[in-house]
């Protein structure tokens, strides 16, 4: 039976993680590398370690690739193209739309970039690595952190997400290589949960797809992640609808079809995202800051704008319930009321829940399910009121993310 939130309204199937997640490729593409599992530490929820979760050798080949032949693979995140997206607009990307399709898989939930490129970088889920959402709780300075734009001087990275991430089980093994932006290389998220490997600076796509053609072309065998974060920009800044979105799903498909035409014959390059996106008109996106029937017994507001997460001042059953019935009334309609703890239960955050990760998430989710966007305005810049495109729910359209294969048969 699915679970149902506060309303009676029933959600979608949790996160399929060690299945079909996200989170699951970069282990998976680092296997099929190394011919081996290289993780030190097998969790006990997962018995022998996680090895090839993702059955990415099955795929290929149930696909029509040969993947004993691939020695090298590039993984390709591109920021924010969900897999609806891709369908809907791929006639303007004529080359990934002939591409051979191994998903969709699923993003992390929240289905926001946090969250899924930690999970993406460490094989684990946000209930395991903490990182769980744009902004989260830090209990230790009892404050609201961004995650994603204005990292906590105070707090370590590696502290704050201290589990191995892939990069680092595979660096000795194989050329592990980033190809991304250098305002990216120290940022706070790249150092708790992308760390370990060289970083390869490319400011440019065409840099980008030079530097990881050549590491690419190398003999010895290399595991490559290239972070494309423009589409994500357009779609935050334009909406999904625009022709500045346009443009950049465009240029990507250009420049993908570029770099699989550069690469050997035993280089994999694989292209995925870490969520969807939806517009959401200017009328939807709402200042509930001042709303003081909402924020009573809430302490801290955290989260997305659609994927509010309320840490309570009184968590209590009773209190708890006469929270989500003052939120049911006002948002019930538009988006799911949540208990974060049935969320926990039924492995929204993965199948384990560590005392790290459970200390920062709310008492009290609202996931948007209809087009809407819950600010509160203390946290943010008038400016964020003009972002257009948005993530972080639980909608199809924000979770499904693509997975292909852009080599020829």
């Amino acid at each position: 039976m699915k679970l149902q939130d506060y309303c009676g309204v029933e959600l979608p199937e949790p996160p399929r993680y060690f299945e079909n997640n996200v989170a699951d490729l970069f282990e998976s593409a680092g296997t099929l590398v190394a011919g081996q599992s290289l993780t030190p530490d097998p969790h006990p929820w997962l018995g022998q370690g996680r090895h090839d979760v993702l059955n990415l050798e099955e795929r290929l080949t149930h696909a029509g690739f040969d993947s004993k032949k691939y020695r090298s693979v590039c993984v390709v995140m591109v920021d924010g193209l969900g897999e609806h997206l891709l369908n809907r607009y791929g006639s303007y990307a004529p080359y990934l739309k002939k591409t051979s399709s191994l998903g969709p898989l699923h993003s992390a939930y929240p289905s926001t970039t946090a969250a899924s490129l930690t999970s993406f970088g460490t094989a684990l889920p946000p209930g395991y690595h903490g990182v769980a959402g744009y902004e989260v709780y830090n209990p230790g300075t009892e404050s609201v952190m961004n995650q994603l734009s204005g990292w906590d001087k105070r707090v370590d990275p590696k502290e704050w997400q201290p589990y191995p991430t892939v990069f680092e089980r595979f660096e000795n093994h194989c050329d592990v290589a980033t190809v991304s932006l250098n305002k990216y290389e120290k940022s706070g998220l790249s150092l708790s949960g992308l760390r370990g490997g060289r970083f390869i600076h490319a400011q440019s796509t065409t840099a980008r797809i030079t530097m990881a053609s050549s590491i690419l072309s190398a003999r010895k065998p290399s595991l490559v992640y290239m972070y494309w974060g423009e589409i994500d920009q357009a779609g935050h800044r334009y909406g999904v609808q625009s022709q500045e979105w346009i443009e950049q799903l465009e240029e990507l498909n250009l420049a993908m079809r570029r770099l699989a035409e550069r690469v050997p014959p035993h280089v994999l390059i694989l292209l995925t995202a870490d969520h969807g996106m939806v517009d959401i008109a200017v009328e939807n996106r709402i200042d509930y800051s001042e709303d003081a029937e909402l924020l009573e017994n809430v302490a801290h507001t955290a989260g997305e704008p659609r994927m509010v997460q309320l840490l309570l001042k009184d968590s209590s059953a009773p209190a708890k319930m006469e929270t989500m019935r003052r939120w049911a009334e006002r948002w019930g309609s538009k988006a799911w009321i949540l208990d974060s703890e049935e969320l926990f239960e039924q492995g929204y955050f993965g199948p384990h829940l560590n005392k790290q990760a459970r200390d920062r998430i709310g008492d009290v989710l609202i996931s948007c399910r209809e087009p809407i966007a819950l600010y509160d305005m203390r946290h943010f810049k008038p400016h964020a009121l003009n972002m257009v495109g948005q993530h972080g729910s639980l909608t199809c359209e924000e979770t499904a993310v693509p997975l292909r294969v852009l080599n020829a048969r």
